[in-house]
């Protein structure tokens, strides 16, 4: 991609999702050293006392400029180098040939950023200043009293250079990198000697390849954002296992099934979608109950039955899988999501009545938005029947006889004349639902439901819908 990049459009979850992501990941960790030593620019960047020892005259006697330092970096408009005592420390003297040789490989720049990136003054930012643009200074807990840069930020800086090898993997107290809408490319460095780094951002770039391997040793990452690159190929499971709380993987070329690690995650935003993953949902993500709250499977092709497991992930507050080829009716669990917002099945394989156990959480729950269009449901429950007339509930595109934009009878019939497009159905709530009154159970949950998936589920009242 030649020239600046441009801000690629983001689905209204995503976007939800990332400024959820941000406010919730950093306030979550106000309390820790990583997040002082970063956010430290923040709180204490206008503010701070100046540090700066008095400068020596860098002029010479006839009023010319003194002459250049030995050591300046030929050819990369940088300027000569800094004497040593015009640094604050040496740590910065360090970094300053760092920023220098990446300078030199930058072969766009729209916003003329890297023309403040001249002169002693890395930590410009920290006093307020307008040098070192994207450098953002702190005091390390390895030394607290020394200055140095502790974040980098170029988001929407529209910076291209063929590698960040031999850059961020030279900053030792680096915390977070992030790279949002710019033209980078080229392997991702090894990260794992910096012992504070825990948020890694290069969205929207030209990254391509597989998934990169240097950030699945990254065990204290607590962001990780890789979506609209051009990434393929299958997604290793231990990048399931990482201490994220935000994984976004979206927009991408990453296929496969995903893997049944799926459910070690830890994250509170997950966002696989519009990537080529085939396959079921694993049935693991019923380990996720604790953590997850915003998942998005859309628009990948994902198949099999809709995992009955999904309405024991009691603090979901989105769930997407929409644009997929999933089969099979609505699990009954699905009413247990009491805090749900946002349910998208919309573009899917899915039949048999909507349930009125689904339809109910819109009053004793939290739902605002259910899409179950381009379907094959036949029928809908009496509370379902309000949320069509409040437009809650869209479901055109289906086989509900008398309903307006529905599908062709023909096509409703070979649908369902197909066995191979059918599921089991578990007439089995596990949960208590106030105001749904429901006949006592015909049949007994399956040994399968409850045993079959490496973990014991609660019991509840049965009953269908």
């Amino acid at each position: 991609m030649a020239g600046a990049a441009v801000p690629v459009p983001v689905s209204r979850h995503a976007a939800v999702v990332v400024v959820l992501v941000l406010a919730a990941a950093h306030g979550a960790l106000c309390g820790s050293s990583h997040v002082e030593l970063a956010a430290g620019v923040v709180a204490r960047g206008g503010n701070a006392p100046s540090l700066r020892a008095p400068r020596a005259n860098v002029t010479g006697a006839d009023g010319a400029p003194a002459p250049a330092p030995s050591g300046s970096l030929a050819g990369c408009g940088c300027g000569p180098r800094p004497a040593p005592w015009q640094f604050l420390n040496q740590k910065l003297e360090a970094l300053w040939p760092v920023i220098q040789a990446f300078k030199k490989t930058i072969t766009c720049d729209p916003l003329g950023v890297t023309a403040t990136w001249e002169g002693p003054d890395l930590c410009s930012s920290y006093f307020n200043g307008t040098k070192y643009k994207g450098f953002y200074c702190d005091f390390p807990p390895s030394a607290n009293t020394t200055l140095t840069v502790a974040s980098i930020d170029f988001n929407g800086f529209g910076l291209c250079a063929p590698s960040l090898a031999g850059f961020v993997d030279q900053f030792p107290d680096l915390a977070l990198f992030h790279a949002n809408s710019n033209n980078f490319s080229g392997d991702v460095p090894d990260l794992t000697h910096l012992p504070f780094f825990y948020e890694l951002d290069l969205s929207n770039n030209n990254f391509s390849g597989p998934f990169p391997d240097a950030v699945v040793p990254l065990g204290g990452l607590l962001f990780l954002d890789l979506r609209f690159n051009r990434y393929a190929g299958a997604v290793p499971p231990p990048v399931f296992a990482l201490t994220v709380e935000a994984l976004f993987l979206n927009n991408n070329g990453f296929d496969g099934r995903i893997p049944d690690s799926f459910g070690s995650t830890g994250a509170k935003y997950l966002v696989v979608a519009n990537n080529q993953f085939t396959g079921p949902i694993p049935r693991s993500i019923y380990n996720t109950s604790a953590t997850l709250s915003e998942v998005l499977f859309l628009n990948n092709r994902l198949s099999g039955c809709l995992p009955y497991e999904i309405g024991l992930v009691e603090g979901l507050a989105v769930f997407d899988a929409g644009g997929n080829e999933i089969a099979g009716p609505i699990p009954l669990s699905f009413g247990c999501l009491r805090d749900v917002e946002e349910l998208n099945l919309a573009g899917n394989q899915l039949y048999g009545q909507v349930p009125d156990v689904v339809c109910l959480l819109a009053k004793t729950g939290k739902l605002r938005n259910l899409s179950l269009s381009d379907n094959f449901f036949h029928s809908v429950g009496h509370h379902c029947m309000e949320l069509v007339r409040s437009r809650v509930l869209d479901v055109r595109r289906n086989c509900i006889l008398g309903f307006p934009d529905q599908r062709p009878p023909l096509e409703c019939a070979a649908f369902y004349a197909d066995p191979s497009k059918h599921c089991p159905f578990i007439p089995h709530i596990p949960c208590d639902l106030p105001g749904y009154h429901h006949p006592p159970a015909k049949a007994a949950l399956p040994a399968a439901a409850a045993h079959g998936h490496g973990h014991s589920q609660p019991q509840g009242q049965g009953g269908g819908n």
